[in-house]
């Protein structure tokens, strides 16, 4: 039997590797097979797993950048700044050698000029040469690349980072980053509140944290705008992927810049003679609700930082508390509106049994024996408003508590305003509430009531915002108007209910004798709270525990400001109580008094120019107003109700008494224009459609159209002359 050959080892190894090559090259034809399907696929779809690789493609060539849009502004009723977008600086000091400039130029501080640089930097940043010097010195040691000093060097101005480039100090380098600018310092500090710097979405922004900066914010903030740059000429969608910055819109307040200064200068001696733990200020303009001053002690400096954390708490709005006394003058009001009330009637002082429960006068309880309710309202009598309240019912009473709007907001526009409470179940704290007890309000819900009493009836809501103007379009926005919000009281009710207050200064028995204003009739009520804890009231007769008070108006007849202020818990002098609150009531009532309308307007030196303010969209009274309180003309085109178009534009700058032209868009007639210049004519003309033909030069002489044509009868076209003074 032949015996099968086997096949050699070599030619079996053969065999396997042709087998494997087979394989591989298989499966490469097979790779090759599917990469080019999908290839192709892409190639005619230009998509990956739904992203467009053409548009993937186009972004390498494309950059973006945001672009910062600028925080809106807070000004007073006319244009001074109250708070601004600024700039501030870090200083650094570069150690490191290898700094140079393209021409070898050491871009480092000298070993060699420590000392020198410090007395520099000490010259512009205060401090002690030393300091600065030992700062670099120590940064060297530490084989540091730069060194900063510490708060020294943080927020500098704008004005000391000038000073410091101006002394061209090799080394020094800084990092700009925006900020706010209080330039007023201490002035209506928590009103306008502050702001802190915050990281988002990769970069910086600004965000208000207290007062109307934090309530606000939004409408201050703005938008940020985005810039698409490419390199590739071809790309033809970055225009669609720009998007404009807008920047915040521009707050108004209601704010008087020089009633604030001078109630900041008041308050403060106040708080420095009798150091409370708390007081406010507040005026209020009765015809229109809007408040032109405002300060609470105690502060901040809003630039410096100065006092801020002393009282987080914005007393104006924040804080609700028991008045005492100064609400008697709404329980008269209501007890004279439900004819409830007899000035002439008599009845016992002292102590009224209410159950088991007393009410007492604030003499101990002693009273002054049977008196009349005249005499009771001016010596501010508990009992008197006690029975006061059992004459009118509690249900009547809680009835014009609501019509003056107790316990609600008053919408003023702030994120965290407290409504106060009230207790009134049992009858003991029904007479409590006629002299305020046992009903808790915030200042600005007080000067609200009030002001039903100084405006014969009509309740108005305090208004804080003159108007809110967009920087982008330089047009008004939004301009609020008086607001009456309740009409509580009738106005025969107000008119004696300011008469009866009288008798609080003038009477014999009065107690606020030293709130009379010289030469005007003035009225009001004081007040005093005791402080309610969990353990029950504050002992009565201790001042430096209670809560001291005073609700104003001038002139009595006819009020045109109302004012309110609080003191709280006065720990020094309580024997200047009075007098310091009075001395603060009447300065700055006087002051509120002697000012027109054209008083309000902003400070300017002779020749100085002055800027246009943003008037289009508000109304033709508040924008002659405000022309005229930035010391130009305003020559209305027109007799429409709100202004249209402006000219010279919002912000441009003008010389004091220029012609500011405010175009109604309806019923234009032709002005007088003697003495017009070629500019003003020019602007009226282009502003109302009219073609003017111009002679000679100088000054307008003659026109061919009167005044008073109205162009709708079909002229369009005037001629004008000119003449020169000496002609």
């Amino acid at each position: 039997m032949v015996k099968k050959q086997r096949m050699p080892k070599r030619n079996q190894a053969d065999k396997n590797s042709r087998n494997t090559g087979k394989l591989l090259l298989i499966l490469m034809i097979g790779v090759l097979v599917v990469l080019g399907i999908r290839f192709s696929s892409i190639s005619i779809t230009k998509e990956v797993k739904g992203h467009k690789l053409d548009q993937a493609a186009q972004l390498i060539y494309q950059s973006q950048n945001d672009i910062p849009a600028k925080r809106g502004e807070i000004f007073d009723a006319v244009g001074n700044s109250l708070a601004e977008s600024s700039t501030t600086y870090t200083l650094a000091a570069v150690l490191d050698k290898n700094q140079k400039s393209a021409k070898g130029n050491p871009m480092y501080v000298k070993k060699t000029q420590d000392a020198k640089v410090g007395k520099q930097l000490a010259g512009v940043l205060g401090g002690e040469a030393d300091f600065y010097e030992t700062s670099i010195k120590n940064g060297r040691k530490s084989k540091l690349q730069q060194v900063q000093f510490g708060t020294a060097g943080l927020n500098l101005s704008v004005q000391k980072y000038k000073q410091l480039k101006s002394m061209n100090i090799p080394g020094l380098t800084f990092t700009s980053s925006e900020s706010r600018l209080y330039p007023n310092g201490t002035f209506a500090s928590d009103l306008i509140g502050i702001t802190k710097k915050e990281h988002r979405d990769g970069g910086q922004t600004i965000s208000g944290i207290s007062g109307m900066e934090q309530s606000w914010n939004k409408k201050l903030t703005g938008r940020n705008g985005v810039k698409t740059t490419s390199t590739d000429s071809t790309d033809h969608s970055v225009s669609k992927k720009n998007l404009a910055v807008k920047n915040g819109y521009d707050v108004y307040t209601t704010i008087n810049m020089k009633l604030q200064s001078n109630l900041e200068k008041s308050m403060q001696q106040l708080s420095d003679d009798m150091k409370p733990k708390a007081a406010i200020a507040v005026m209020m303009d009765t015809k229109t609700g809007k408040i032109v001053a405002t300060t609470q002690r105690p502060t901040f400096n809003a630039q410096t930082g100065e006092g801020l954390g002393d009282l987080w708490t914005n007393q104006l709005y924040g804080t609700a508390f028991e008045p005492g006394s100064v609400l008697k003058g709404i329980t008269l009001a209501a007890a004279i509106d439900t004819d409830n009330w007899n000035p002439n009637a008599l009845y016992k002082s002292g102590t009224l049994k209410i159950g088991n429960k007393k009410v007492t006068d604030w003499n101990n309880g002693e009273g002054w024996g049977t008196i009349s309710y005249a005499r009771g309202i001016a010596a501010s009598s508990n009992v008197a408003m006690a029975l006061t309240e059992q004459k009118m019912g509690p249900k009547t009473w809680q009835k014009y508590l609501n019509k003056f709007q107790f316990l609600k907001s008053t919408k003023s526009g702030f994120q965290d305003e407290a409504v106060g409470n009230m207790q009134f179940q049992y009858p003991i704290e029904q007479a409590n509430t006629a002299f305020g007890q046992g009903i808790s309000v915030t200042p600005l819900q007080m000067i609200q009531a009030y002001s039903a009493i100084a405006n014969n009836g009509k309740e108005l809501r305090p208004q804080i915002i003159e108007k809110i103007v967009d920087p982008n379009t330089k047009k008004v926005v939004s301009q609020p108007k008086p607001d009456v919000i309740s009409k509580p009281i009738s106005k025969e009710t107000a008119k004696a209910t300011r008469e009866q207050l009288e008798d609080v200064i003038y009477s014999e028995h009065g107690l606020g004798k030293d709130y009379a204003i010289p030469n005007v009739k003035t009225t009001g009520k004081s007040g005093t709270a005791q402080i309610a804890t969990a353990l029950g009231y504050s002992a009565p007769g201790n001042n430096s525990d209670e809560i001291h008070s005073w609700m104003g108006m001038a002139p009595s007849d006819n009020s045109r400001y109302l004012m309110y202020i609080v003191t709280k818990q006065p720990q020094k002098n309580t024997e200047n109580i009075t007098k310091d609150m009075s001395d603060v009531f009447k300065t700055n009532m006087q002051q509120a008094l002697d000012l027109s309308d054209n008083d309000n307007k902003v400070v300017v030196s002779e020749n100085q120019q002055v800027k246009v303010p943003t008037v289009v969209g508000g109304s033709i009274s508040d924008a002659r107003k405000e022309v005229k309180a930035n010391h130009l003309t305003p020559v209305i085109m027109g007799d429409g109700d709100a202004v249209k178009s402006q000219s010279p534009m919002a912000g441009d700058e003008s010389l004091i008494d220029q012609r500011v032209f405010l175009n109604t868009g309806k019923n234009i007639t032709v002005p007088n224009m003697h003495g017009w210049a070629k500019s003003d004519v020019l602007s009226w003309a282009q502003m109302a459609h009219v073609k003017a033909i111009i002679k000679g030069n100088g000054f307008v002489t003659t026109q061919s159209l009167n005044k008073g044509t109205a162009l709708s009868d079909g002229y369009h076209e005037i001629t004008v002359e000119f003449k020169k003074p000496n002609e």
